[in-house]
């Protein structure tokens, strides 16, 4: 239950309520494979930062065609690029709680 405490401000609070219910076994491999899929927002920005107008932090997201977009467009004339230093922990909230989503229906597939 420790390591599951440690990621349980990082999951939707449904979530983490059904992995508290399970076995010992299933929280920790529910707690590994999260920490593995998950993304980090300092990661992130780093990736921000570093691709400047190339949008890399897009491609760290899994979003390809934003990506794409981002690139043709200069980062959407540089004011893409801008807005996104406020919307990176979002993004990677929302990214987090879906590995979350994902990693808890792959265990109760396979329980």
């Amino acid at each position: 239950m420790s390591d599951l405490n440690t990621i349980k401000s990082q999951i939707p609070e449904a979530v983490y309520q059904k992995v508290a219910g399970m076995e010992p076994v299933a929280q920790a491999g529910f707690v590994d494979e999260f920490n593995r899929k998950k993304k980090s927002v300092g990661v992130a920005y780093v990736f921000w930062a570093l691709g400047s107008i190339l949008g890399l932090h897009y491609l760290y997201f899994g979003k390809g065609l934003l990506f794409f977009l981002f690139l043709i467009t200069f980062g959407g004339f540089m004011i893409w690029w801008l807005i996104d230093v406020f919307r990176v922990p979002a993004i990677i909230k929302n990214h987090n709680k879906s590995v979350a989503l994902n990693v808890l229906r792959d265990i109760q597939v396979l329980a």
